[in-house]
Order: C-alpha cells, then structure tokens, then sequence
C-alpha cells in the first residue's frame, strides 16, 4: 500500500504537467484557428524542421523554460517579500491539490473522506495570493487588476460551493472517488443534475480568464493586471501553476460531472473528454468579447447564481422527492 501510495505520489505530477500542457497547446490551437490564424504547428513543414523541430506540441513548455532562465525584476517600490512569495506559494497549492484529484480513478488522496473540502481550500489560495503579489508590486496596473480579481473571486466561490455541494449532497459524500463511484452505479451527475454542469463550467470560464470573463488581465486597459510587474523566473513560476490549473479545472469537472472518464477504456474516455471541454473552452473565448466589471456582474446575477440555486434545488428534488 505504502509502495502504491509513493508511486502513485511521484507520477501524478508528471503527468498533470504533461496533460496540461497538451491542454494549453490545444487551447492555443483551436482558439487561433476559430480566428483563422495557424497558432502553434502540430506538423511542422519540412523546409524549417531543422530550426523549429518536428512539432510544436511542447510549445507552452518552450514558453515555461524561456521565463524561467531569465531574470526577474523586482521594482523597486514594491513589497519584495510578498511580491517573491506569492508565486511560489501559489504553484505550491495548485501543485498539493493535484495530490487529492483522481485522473482515470487513480489518485494518492482522493479516497480521504473530505478531499473535495481540501481542494476548494486550496484552490482559493491562487487568487487571493495573486491579489496579494498584484497589489505589493506598487503598480496602478496591478493594484487595478488585483481589485477586479478580489471581486470576481467573491462571486465565483459562491456559484462554485452551490455546483460542487450538490454534487456531493446527491452522492452523500464529500470524497471525490466516492462521488465517482456514485456515478458508475447510476449515471454521469452532466444527465442527472445539468444545472451543477453548467454552473461549474461557467466558473471554469472565469477561472481560467477565458473570456468574457478575462477583466483581471484585460492587455488593453490593465496591461497584465496583477501580473503587470512580474517577469523571469517568477512569471515563469505562475505560467507553470497556470499550466497545473488547466489540468486541475478540467480533471475536477470530468471526475465531478463524467463519472471521472471511466467509460468504456478509461484514459481514452478520460482524453476525449477533456478535448471536447477544452474545444468548447476555446469556441466560447473566440466568440464573446471582454465584459466590463459591472456587465459580468450582472451576467452572474442574472444567469450563473439563478443556475446555481437551481442546481441545490434540483438536487433536493432529486434526493428527497423523486428519491434517486
């Protein structure tokens, strides 16, 4: 068991990191050609293989590597010891949650009785810390951009807890292999609670910054918000917990709402499923243009909260009148 446990402790975050790369690379890739531009070679043409490679698949990683051998500049203003920190403590959660998220069924905590507690734990503390390293770096830029991502975290975490307690009020659980376990004996919680599918994924949208929901880091009106000031190696840091967070928010919503992608062979289940939410992540970034602070405000009122509620009411229903 120990032995399992180990192997199983090393391995999760290869793997994490290579899925979310591939991820990154695919979001890229069908963002740039819903826009008609080429984004990164899959296939590389013959004539520049020599400089560019056979492909570009890795090209998220190349991105990594490069901030990661240069320097990081520090201005001179800001909080150094907040503005160092929160990066690595930021990787530091993103990468303990990996720890507690079943990929195919297989993970070293997610049997522990409240890993879905721990996970939405640690998984509040990347934007708290950005708003914190945003605000330390003495910028406008990222003083502006960490007041806007304190605001839309405030409302996320609330649509969030009502999609994810539901699942686990229908499953009677709040360990994530038992809420997957759940789904193998009945069906996926996408066909019996759709509301909590829905909602969880807008959250993702916001999350990720997909837009409409990008405000945080809008280039044209906040330069790079929060992460304005960071550059080198701890810009390099944040890319890579962003790199992790893909994974994680996809993961999490095929083990909550796909029965963990254990259908019919597993991995390959696991796989497509991913593509086709990744694919649909990228159409909706490609279509909608960036909502203003107060406009996503009203958009969450109006539709992602009401979802939420009906996502608790429905399960109620569920559990306690139709008694599934």
């Amino acid at each position: 068991m120990n032995s399992l446990f180990i192997a199983y402790s090393i391995l999760i975050f290869p793997i994490a990191f290579f899925l979310g790369i591939i991820y990154s690379f695919f979001l890229r890739k069908v963002y740039a050609r819903f826009q008609a531009r080429r984004g990164p070679w899959l296939i590389v043409p013959k004539e520049v293989r020599n400089i560019l490679g056979l492909t570009r698949i890795f090209q998220p990683l190349y991105d990594i590597l490069k901030l990661l051998y240069k320097e990081s500049l520090i201005p001179e203003t800001a909080n150094k010891k907040l503005f160092k920190s929160a990066p690595y403590i930021i990787l530091g959660s993103i990468i303990l949650s990996i720890l507690f998220i079943p990929i195919v069924g297989f993970s070293p905590l997610g049997s522990f009785k409240f890993s879905l507690i721990v996970i939405l734990y640690l998984l509040l503390i990347p934007p708290l810390l950005l708003v914190i390293g945003g605000s330390s770096s003495s910028s406008p830029w990222g003083a502006i951009g960490a007041k806007r991502e304190v605001e839309l975290t405030l409302i996320y975490e609330i649509i969030q807890a009502f999609a994810v307690f539901s699942v686990a009020i229908a499953a009677n659980s709040l360990s994530i292999l038992e809420i997957i376990e759940y789904q193998k004996n009945h069906i996926p919680f996408i066909a019996l609670n759709p509301f909590a599918a829905i909602a969880f994924l807008l959250i993702i949208i916001g999350k990720l910054r997909i837009k409409p929901f990008d405000i945080p880091d809008a280039p044209v009106e906040v330069v790079a918000g929060p992460e304005t000031e960071y550059s080198g190696k701890l810009l390099g840091i944040l890319e890579l917990g962003r790199t992790f967070f893909i994974f994680i928010s996809i993961t999490l919503f095929i083990d909550l709402f796909l029965g963990g992608g254990m259908h019919f062979i597993p991995s390959i289940s696991f796989i497509i499923e991913s593509l086709v939410i990744l694919f649909l992540l990228a159409l909706i970034n490609a279509i909608n243009p960036r909502y203003r602070l107060d406009q996503a405000f009203k958009w969450c009122l109006k539709y992602q909260i009401p979802i939420a509620i009906a996502a608790i009411v429905w399960t109620y229903i569920l559990k306690y009148i139709i008694v599934f």
